[in-house]
């Protein structure tokens, strides 16, 4: 997730700017063959930062109109073909309680900021977006363009327009054929039906796999799609300059004649496992236990392709195997993984799809803030018409102060500054604001820094975690007795996925709350 966020602190002039950190969102891919149920599971953590605040919607149809002039955060303008759909989506808080200011382009006037992933009222989910990069070779020949869609924007553009996976396929990639894009990133397109996963690195190139029943993926912010035969047409689009552009820049990896590329050694130049999809190779696959990233081989384990060793077009497939059949509640336990689930976790989102026709077919799972310690919700989003009002909550920002606070949540920290060009690092404390215990993300984070390292509640987080994991799975359960009163009651569905989604997530939000205070008291 790209962000230019400026933090000007309260403190003095010459705290300067503050330096915000990198973003580390994780995607995962669990096809229907490797699953219990047989359903199809996908998401990503959204990671920033530490204590900024996260919101989540159910949006109704209509919010933009046909006709209507859309202007994002950094340069890109569409203009809406007809009344935008209704759906689900995280957003980054513009709103009343920063006095309209955007924390993506520091404009302060209201408009859509930062909407992450989310499903429309036509069954079509978005998870966007895992940001990647290009070599530099390959930006001089084919660079990012002002005008062009930015990461930010996608899951706004796609699921207000698109009323089916291939809509929404079609209008990206035009999107970047004609105007481009301004920043690299890896996305999820999907159905009930069918998953789709892009990269797109640069301003205009792009290239789309489907993906299978029984294949596995993990995405850390790194490009993963390997060696691809372009002819596989029926599972792979790509944009027409895909092997010229890397030819012009002097990168191409791959057999021009045969209409392959390998897209990650000609679009980046390496390929090498992070400390993140170490983490997840060791949990999801009993073959990379104790592995290494100097002991992983990228094409033999994550690394997607849809050709055998002889040269064949094969299915996609990575080299990544399951120990065992996985269930919802294992890839909700992949966000608990080391460095997966984190206190920089802004939301995590899980969609679970089954091969059916139906407002059912889609369930997404919400986590707010460090998946560590946070309890996924699950919705049926074609049928949710409003949500826990905790989720919306504006507020002020957290503050940072050298001086420890006299009261309040707060923890322990660091923040960098710039002084006459030179980096300095801080020691002091972040205070959440004070209406914390209003907002769902807000609990969490709480929670999270009060119990983790430098917080006030050192030394409660397998207290916490114990908490937490129990109530994740008597909500597991529970939703398996929502499920069947929908199907009993096809004529009330709506109210009662609504009701059960709102009651649940109450619970969640007070226990975070309950907790929080709980530990502070003592």
């Amino acid at each position: 997730m790209k962000k230019i966020i400026t933090v000007v602190l309260a403190l003095s002039m010459v705290l300067g700017l503050m330096l915000t950190s990198a973003s580390a969102c994780t995607s995962i891919y669990v096809g229907g063959a490797l699953t219990d149920d047989g359903s199809t599971i996908f998401g990503r953590s959204e990671d920033m930062s530490n204590s900024m605040n996260k919101l989540f919607f159910s949006i109704p149809e209509g919010v933009h109109k046909a006709g209507d002039f859309y202007v994002g955060c950094y340069g890109f303008t569409y203009t809406f073909a007809h009344d935008s759909y209704a759906y689900t989506a995280f957003s980054d808080d513009n709103l009343e309680g920063v006095d309209y200011e955007c924390p993506d382009c520091g404009e302060t006037h209201v408009h859509t900021p930062y909407q992450a992933a989310g499903t429309n009222e036509k069954g079509v989910s978005v998870t966007a977006t895992e940001s990647l990069g290009a070599s530099a070779a390959i930006k001089a020949i084919d660079p990012s363009t002002d005008e062009g869609i930015e990461e930010a924007e996608l899951t706004t553009v796609l699921l207000s327009e698109a009323g089916s996976v291939q809509e929404a396929l079609d209008l990206y990639f035009g999107i970047l054929d004609s105007v481009g894009s301004n920043s690299g990133s890896g996305i999820f397109i999907a159905d009930a039906y069918e998953t789709w996963y892009i990269e797109n690195l640069s301003g205009h190139q792009y290239i789309a796999v489907k993906l299978t029943d029984d294949m596995v993926l993990v995405q850390p912010n790194m490009s993963i799609i390997g060696l691809i035969d372009l002819d596989d047409t029926e599972n792979v689009k790509a944009s027409a300059g895909l092997i010229d552009i890397a030819k012009q820049a002097g990168t191409f990896v791959g057999d021009e004649d045969a209409n392959v590329i390998n897209f990650v050694m000609s679009y980046v130049g390496s390929s090498s496992a992070n400390a993140r999809m170490v983490n997840a190779l060791n949990y999801l696959d009993p073959a990379f236990a104790g592995a290494t990233a100097e002991t992983i081989d990228p094409a033999a384990s994550y690394l997607i392709s849809n050709l055998d060793a002889d040269g064949n077009i094969v299915p996609m497939y990575t080299g990544i195997s399951l120990g065992k059949t996985f269930t919802i509640e294992d890839v909700q336990n992949f966000y608990h993984v080391d460095q997966i689930g984190k206190a920089g976790n802004l939301d995590t989102h899980l969609f679970q799809t089954y091969k059916q026709d139906g407002v059912t077919n889609t369930i997404e799972w919400v986590a707010m803030n460090d998946t560590q310690l946070s309890v996924f919700v699950p919705y049926y989003p074609m049928l949710t018409t409003a949500v826990a009002p905790s989720y919306g909550v504006s507020t002020a920002k957290a503050v940072f102060t050298e001086e420890a606070p006299e009261s309040g949540v707060y923890y322990a920290t660091t923040a960098r500054k710039r002084v006459d060009g030179q980096v300095v690092t801080l020691q002091g404390y972040k205070t959440l604001p004070e209406n914390w215990a209003d907002s769902f993300y807000w609990a969490v984070d709480a929670l999270s820094n009060s119990v983790l390292p430098g917080g006030l509640a050192e030394g409660k987080l397998e207290d916490a975690k114990t908490a937490l994991y129990a109530k994740q799975a008597e909500v597991n359960a529970a939703f398996a007795e929502m499920k069947a009163a929908v199907a009993a009651d096809p004529e009330n569905a709506a109210q009662i996925a609504t009701d059960w989604s709102m009651d649940t997530a109450n619970g969640v939000y007070q226990l975070m709350v309950d907790l929080t205070n709980q530990y502070l008291a003592k």
